[in-house]
């Protein structure tokens, strides 16, 4: 919102006049009013308000902090590189990596298993020492020997009635992960677009609090020097240092919401510490949404993630009690063990030749059995019902999740319908209000106004730039609530996130 055509003549040029009458008429050809004396006296002269100078300077100095903080970014660009980057998403995919394993594990429970134990004994060494020939001593007798053996035993569980829930319980809970990795993508997608979108407001905002300060600064010179020549009184100056001090609070909200949203965006965006992100363009009409209601709510309770995830866990909690009631089954397995072992003996002894013995023997056996747990005391039977009690939660949860989804639906689009009001209205406010401000000035300078009426229409002013611009970014985040809660991904998005996984499974 611009306003640099407000005054009609030049201000330096009519502010140098107002000086030279008041250095060169007296106060009694000046015809000052009596209500401006105090005491017969007229009051000391002001010079300009300092400490509203000493703010701005700050806020320049708060606004090149920003500028050298910053990265510019479309919001296309943002949500790129939210989706490739963002360790939100690692997170969740860590999550679906988890129950992929889990359910790995499940199905091998059908394989056999197979145990190799070793009875290796090492080589002992026997002596016999002191063998006497015709009381004579002849030497020793050695004797060596080594015992060798393997034992393989195989077991498998051809039958078992709670493998088959066990299975479908892990796959529903690999698929509810899988709904909610595409939830977490969804929300990281609209958290960039309403903070792009916040920032463009309050960016907008600075500009239009920056223009009306610089015209109420003017205006605030302009009446001290009216006071100074005795043409205005101290509660006229007072309004108009007041409505500076009203906007320069306004302005160092502005810059503050632009930090704040920065970071958060930055946040998103996995941004190195100390880093903010702004956005590339000035806010404007994004995107529109054509779809009925009633089918925006049916495509809605059709695709959402969050009912099907509800409905997912509600499956993989009725596999587990089925799983539990199957262990009062028997479970029949079939075993095979065979042993296969070598001895090695060795001895001599003087005067005779070294004799080596070895002897190689196998045994094995099948068999087939089966375990039948036939009474635990019920723990199995009641932790069973307490998985179709949970099961029955969640399909619950999955028709609150409804509810709910049909709210956000009717909330985005009632927001985008009376969003399109609202810009309409709020451009003719912005429009009246600056001509407003053309005006009440004109009548103002030649004495038709008085402040108050300046500080009116300046509050006005500043309320159009605000209305305005929430006006925009409301309609712009109904747009982005539409395409989130209607379960519709933005154009490009499903690619980035493609991309992402790829990098992730890698």
């Amino acid at each position: 919102m611009q306003f640099s055509h407000t005054v009609r003549i030049p201000l330096s040029l009519f502010l140098h006049v107002i000086y030279l009458v008041a250095s060169v008429i007296s106060p009694a050809e000046a015809q000052v009013s009596e209500n401006y004396r105090v005491g017969g006296e007229l009051p000391a002269k002001l010079h300009q308000n300092i400490v509203a100078s000493e703010l701005l300077l700050k806020l320049q100095g708060i606004k090149r902090d920003i500028k050298a903080r910053a990265k510019i970014s479309t919001l296309n660009d943002a949500i790129e590189v939210a989706l490739l980057h963002s360790p939100d998403l690692a997170v969740a995919y860590a999550q679906i990596q988890n129950s992929q394993w889990n359910l790995i594990a499940v199905r091998r429970q059908w394989y056999p298993t197979l145990i190799a134990t070793s009875s290796t004994i090492p080589g002992q060494d026997f002596r016999s020492t002191n063998i006497t020939v015709n009381g004579i001593k002849e030497g020793t007798t050695n004797s060596r020997s080594l015992t060798a053996g393997v034992t393989l035993t195989l077991a498998w569980t051809f039958f078992d009635p709670r493998r088959g829930p066990n299975i479908n319980s892990a796959s529903e809970s690999l698929r509810r992960q899988k709904l909610l990795f595409d939830v977490s993508a969804r929300n990281l997608v609209l958290r960039v677009q309403e903070t792009y979108f916040l920032l463009q407001e309050f960016e907008e905002l600075v500009r239009a609090y920056e223009d009306i300060q610089a015209y109420t600064d003017r205006q605030v010179v302009f009446a001290e020097a009216q006071f100074n020549g005795g043409l205005i009184s101290v509660a006229d100056l007072e309004q108009i240092r007041t409505q500076q001090y009203s906007n320069l609070n306004l302005l160092i909200g502005a810059y503050n919401k632009v930090l704040e949203n920065g970071a958060q965006l930055a946040e998103a965006l996995a941004m190195p510490p100390g880093t903010i992100v702004l956005p590339a363009d000035s806010i404007r009409k994004f995107g529109s949404w054509s779809e009925p209601l009633p089918e925006t709510i049916a495509q809605a309770l059709r695709m959402r993630e969050e009912i099907q995830a509800s409905l997912a866990a509600a499956e993989s909690v009725s596999w587990q009690a089925t799983s539990l009631f199957n262990t009062y089954w028997p479970r029949f397995n079939l075993g095979a063990s065979g042993t296969a072992a070598s001895a090695n003996n060795t001895s001599d002894a003087p005067g005779q030749e070294t004799t080596k013995t070895s002897s190689r023997n196998w045994n094995g056996g099948v068999g087939l059995g089966f375990t039948w747990q036939l009474f635990d005391g019920g723990i199995n039977a009641a932790n069973a019902q307490a998985s179709q009690a949970q099961a029955r939660q969640f399909k619950q949860q999955a028709a609150v999740d409804r509810l709910k989804i049909t709210r956000e639906v009717e909330q985005a689009y009632s927001t985008y319908l009376t969003s399109q009001l609202a810009l309409l209205s709020t451009n003719a406010q912005a429009q009246a209000a600056r001509k407003a401000l053309v005006a009440v000035q004109a009548r103002y300078d030649v004495g038709v106004s008085d402040m108050a009426s300046v500080v009116q229409t300046l509050s006005r002013a500043i309320e159009a730039a605000s209305a305005n611009a929430t006006a925009t970014r409301s309609h712009n985040s109904a747009v982005a609530r539409l395409y989130r809660t209607s379960a519709r991904w933005p154009e490009g998005t499903q690619t980035q996130l493609q991309h992402r996984t790829n990098n992730l499974n890698q």
